[in-house]
């Protein structure tokens, strides 16, 4: 029966992270809609120029431990949340973030490169979002399933970090490692093979 609760709030939970991610999408599309009806459609579609600077970009050490620093930065924030009444709204708004993020992208190169620019985009996020997609659902989970529980705990505003609200994430030190060590992998998808998928891309498309 436990097995079957966990399956059930994972299923409940990806509903949830589905639709916000597919609202925060057609947000992103109605956002760059909004902007080319005022500004004009030249000025608010991605520039030529400006994607073969970024497919230009030379990758780094230093931009590689940056990026870890900035992976690891928002897994804490988010954890840290976790713990308060932030927890569902920050959850939301990082799944609508992301969702407007892609939606606007898209709909700022479909229209100029058509299938090309789909190409341009997802070979840049595909790579890190092989580890990217299983770390944040991960994430979530503990979240959700922190705030289920967190009715069945007496409430002290004066201990928002107690060591019983900590209980609730079920961080044990290896799952502690394992978040590192994914934001380590996903850093380097991101800076090195992302980049260079990116440039190929841009090759084909110019």
């Amino acid at each position: 029966m436990a097995k079957r609760g966990i399956q059930l709030k994972e299923k409940e939970l990806a509903t949830y992270v589905a639709v916000l991610f597919l609202f925060g999408m057609f947000l992103g599309f109605l956002c760059l809609k909004l902007a080319a009806a005022v500004a004009g459609d030249e000025k608010s579609w991605v520039d030529e120029t400006y994607i073969k600077q970024i497919a230009l970009a030379t990758p780094s050490f230093d931009l590689y431990l940056y990026t870890v620093w900035e992976k690891l930065k928002h897994l804490f924030l988010y954890f840290l949340f976790a713990l308060t009444w932030l927890n569902l709204p920050y959850t939301a708004f990082l799944v609508l973030r992301q969702g407007f993020l892609l939606g606007y992208l898209l709909t700022s190169v479909l229209p100029h490169y058509n299938i090309k620019g789909a190409w341009l985009v997802f070979s840049y996020y595909f790579p890190q979002a092989l580890v990217a997609m299983p770390i944040w659902s991960f994430c979530f989970f503990l979240a959700w399933h922190a705030w289920r529980e967190r009715n069945t705990l007496e409430y002290d505003a004066d201990n928002i970090l107690g060591l019983h609200k900590l209980k609730l994430l079920h961080l044990s030190g290896k799952r502690v490692v394992a978040l590192m060590a994914a934001c380590f992998a996903e850093s380097a998808l991101e800076v090195w093979i992302g980049t260079w998928f990116l440039q190929k891309a841009a090759g084909v498309l110019f």
